[in-house]
């Protein structure tokens, strides 16, 4: 479920700690705005967008923010070719993700070559 599929009551929930806390505020909406960055569809407008939250929260008063945005700017270059790149990890992901599944199921396998064999038959290579 995304949150645009969010139930009416947990919508309000979310909305009245949005405007309690500064804090919480300050964090979605910086996260929301990294968001729209990183639908950026070609080089120019990934520039644009990374440049402009660059500028907004490399200074703000919310220190995870603030540290979010050092650490992008460390990688600025390879975070904007990143953006528009149409490669995933995607498939790796599900693969570590699958193993990670069948060694919880066996409860640790003795045999590695058991273990193995069960990767194969799940996997399938």
């Amino acid at each position: 479920m995304s949150s645009g599929d969010a139930v009416p009551e947990d919508r309000e929930v979310a909305d009245s700690c949005l405007r309690e806390d500064p804090f919480t505020r300050d964090l979605y909406q910086g996260l929301q705005h990294i968001r729209y960055v990183l639908k950026a569809t070609c080089h120019g407008q990934a520039t644009r967008r990374l440049t402009d939250w660059l500028d907004c929260y490399q200074s703000h008063p919310c220190g995870p923010l603030v540290k979010i945005a050092k650490s992008i700017q460390n990688r600025e270059e390879a975070m904007r070719r990143t953006i528009v790149s149409s490669l995933s990890n995607g498939k790796m992901e599900g693969t570590n993700n699958k193993i990670e599944l069948i060694k919880r199921r066996g409860y640790g396998y003795r045999n590695l070559e058991r273990f193995f064999l069960r990767l194969y038959l799940e996997i399938g290579r």
